[in-house]
């Protein structure tokens, strides 16, 4: 069973911080069910002691690996920049965070994720609630004050949030999926989300 308390990062040891990032890369290069535990001391240092205190046990582990991950994604969303045009605005955070979501990073983890929620169902469940409903809030609000300066017309700030995400990360994201070999450019990314936003943008004009 996964651990079911959230794993504070910060409050992490030097030790724990290491066993992390330790976990985190034979996770995304041998995968979870082939790493073990002596594998990722062997990597980080310390015991399976200082791995049960800290993390639980490595399910605990994979949790915190994905918590960690997903809080970062999620707060490039918070670097809106309101003192420019909402077109522009809406180009730069969501080209940040679609170069963020197709690095071979969050690549690596989407696919771990996929082979162990049905395993670990609380795994999905953690990231619908952190990613798409909590981390999208930043997004909401900004389109919410977009809303009230009327240069928008939007009836579900939240709902809208999540579709102009999921526009932006569009085809890129399967192809990154499957041709793990075939690294999108930074041209590619930003032609898209221009794409996406122009769309968004023409459904919700006033």
């Amino acid at each position: 069973m996964v651990k079911d308390s959230t794993i504070e990062i910060t409050k992490l040891s030097a030790r724990g911080l290491l066993i992390l990032d330790a976990a985190q890369h034979l996770f995304y290069h041998q995968g979870f069910d082939e790493t073990s535990l002596a594998m990722i001391i062997s990597e980080a240092g310390g015991s399976r002691r200082s791995i049960y205190n800290e993390f639980g046990n490595k399910q605990g582990l994979l949790m915190a690996v994905i918590q960690r991950q997903v809080k970062e994604q999620s707060e490039i969303l918070t670097s809106i920049n309101r003192d420019i045009e909402a077109k522009a605005a809406l180009n730069q955070v969501c080209f940040k965070f679609v170069k963020g979501m197709l690095s071979p990073e969050l690549m690596s983890l989407f696919r771990l994720v996929v082979q162990q929620v049905v395993k670990f169902p609380e795994l999905g469940e953690m990231i619908y609630q952190k990613g798409p409903m909590t981390g999208i809030l930043p997004l909401a609000d900004y389109l919410e004050w977009l809303k009230e300066q009327k240069i928008l017309k939007i009836d579900n700030c939240h709902f809208s949030a999540q579709m102009l995400i999921e526009m932006a990360k569009g085809p890129l994201h399967t192809r990154s999926l499957l041709l793990p070999n075939k690294k999108a450019s930074d041209e590619e990314i930003s032609h898209q989300v221009a794409k996406a936003v122009d769309i968004f943008l023409n459904a919700h004009q006033v």
